[in-house]
């Protein structure tokens, strides 16, 4: 009786999390149906003539076009609670409910915690059904304070293959969507396009159109900055510091922060491991702002600068307007950032982290002389390729090492956050991965997309 108790209270649980997602969407006129043509429910009930009696659904839209008494529309939606992959058997079963009771105007949705088999992700794409696999915050890397869903555009082309990998994999780890969508026409990360793949679906374009938002309502898109723009704001904020050289203050920053915010920064926090399995470095929560350190088993001192640069410049920029909490670990002191799997908000997020990061614990005019003069000492060629160029040869190995080491001892920096730096600034081509062909403003340019 206990366990069937639980089974019943999870369910709920997911019914309860897929209405509030959907209804603070339609609440806030954000949705791809305008607020006033669509009504949502919570376990209503709808006749069924098989039956004689109502059909009780875990969520239920109706959509009106403008003006009409009766919706022309009805998405109907079960969520699933499994421990399993969802069987084909159940999605046919609940395709034959919403047929009982709006065969021409009903639209099925089954909702997910757990994958699908292929059998069912077949029959819902045969049967124009929506599948919708959700993943809660609690683990999430980047919690934001919309549904990452809920404010996503139609994803990158590269995403189609992880949305299926996460609709079809039981084991898969989300780091920042809640949501892997699969429409009657294609997978996607955004529950627009998923709305409206379904409603197109049932009503042609024609008569969806009075019934859709402008795309204008996905307006929480973090605001993209520019490589000046965040040199500027490095700037500023060393000119309050009276910085004139060498390894900055972060902790008279995090002194002035503490007066003019209230931030709070908590050091040698007990390790804690992040989605992607790595060791958590740090840690930012916004509300009240408050920065963790993590302690680290082996002792660094130049990489915990930069975690909490990193963390630092999520504040100064202010993305609490868009994040509850963020983690980083190592994997994300990277200037390429995957669109695919953290969306465009995060990784536009975490790129500018990582350049305002590295533009204060390397100020430009300082950082370029030293570069430069070091470079000179060193007595290294500039050979068409750009001031420093690195690629897999032992000499120009032995180049880069030279002239980080001299940066990392100036500047208290890892020979990370130093080639972050260098790249930002133009003076390093970095032939041995996918950056060697991509410059900085590129990357900003893609974010800015």
């Amino acid at each position: 009786m206990a366990a069937e108790s639980s089974t019943f209270a999870k369910g709920n649980s997911l019914e309860r999390r897929i209405f509030e997602l959907f209804k603070t969407e339609i609440d806030a006129d954000r949705f791809w149906a305008k607020q006033d043509c669509c009504k949502i429910f919570w376990k209503k009930g709808y006749f069924s003539r098989d039956r004689g009696t109502d059909i009780i659904f875990d969520v239920a839209i109706e959509v009106y076009l403008p003006g009409a008494q009766d919706y022309s529309c009805l998405v109907l939606i079960e969520c699933k609670n499994y421990q399993h992959p969802v069987p084909v058997d159940d999605v046919e079963e609940f395709f034959a409910k919403v047929q009982q009771v709006a065969a021409a105007k009903g639209k099925a949705i089954v909702a997910s915690v757990a994958a699908f088999q292929s059998g069912a992700r077949e029959f819902a794409r045969s049967k124009g059904i929506g599948l919708m696999r959700y993943f809660g915050p609690e683990d999430f890397k980047w919690e934001l304070k919309r549904s990452p869903s809920a404010s996503s555009r139609s994803g990158v082309p590269e995403a189609a293959d992880l949305i299926a990998s996460a609709l079809s994999t039981d084991t898969f780890q989300s780091l920042a969507f809640d949501l892997y969508l699969q429409s009657p026409i294609r997978e996607t990360n955004s529950l627009w396009s998923f709305f409206e793949d379904l409603v197109v679906d049932a009503l042609g374009k024609e008569q969806a159109c009075p019934v859709a938002n402008r795309r204008s309502s996905l307006n929480s898109r973090v605001p993209f900055y520019d490589k000046n723009d965040l040199e500027d704001k490095a700037t500023n904020i060393l000119a309050e510091l009276d910085y004139s050289r060498g390894v900055v203050d972060l902790d008279l920053l995090c002194e002035h922060e503490a007066i003019r915010s209230g931030l709070k920064v908590e050091r040698d926090v007990p390790v804690s491991v992040s989605p992607t399995n790595a060791p958590v470095l740090g840690r930012i929560t916004f509300d009240p702002p408050v920065i963790q350190i993590y302690a680290a088993v082996s002792p660094h001192p130049a990489r915990a600068r930069f975690t909490l640069a990193h963390e630092l410049s999520h504040h100064l920029l202010n993305h609490g307007r868009f994040l509850i909490r963020e983690s980083c670990d190592d994997t994300d002191f990277s200037l390429d950032r995957s669109f695919a799997v953290e969306g465009a908000d995060v990784a536009r997020m975490e790129l500018q982290a990582n350049l305002l990061a590295a533009s204060l614990l390397m100020p430009r005019i300082q950082f370029t002389h030293d570069f430069l003069r070091f470079v000179k000492v060193l007595d290294i060629p500039n050979r068409g390729f750009g001031q420093l160029y690195v690629d897999n040869q032992p000499c120009n190995l032995r180049h880069f090492d030279a002239v980080t080491n001299e940066l990392m001892q100036k500047y208290g920096v890892s020979r990370q956050a130093a080639k972050i730096r260098l790249e930002s600034l133009g003076l390093l081509t970095d032939a041995r991965g996918l950056l060697g062909c991509r410059s900085v403003q590129s990357i900003l340019a893609e974010s800015h997309g």
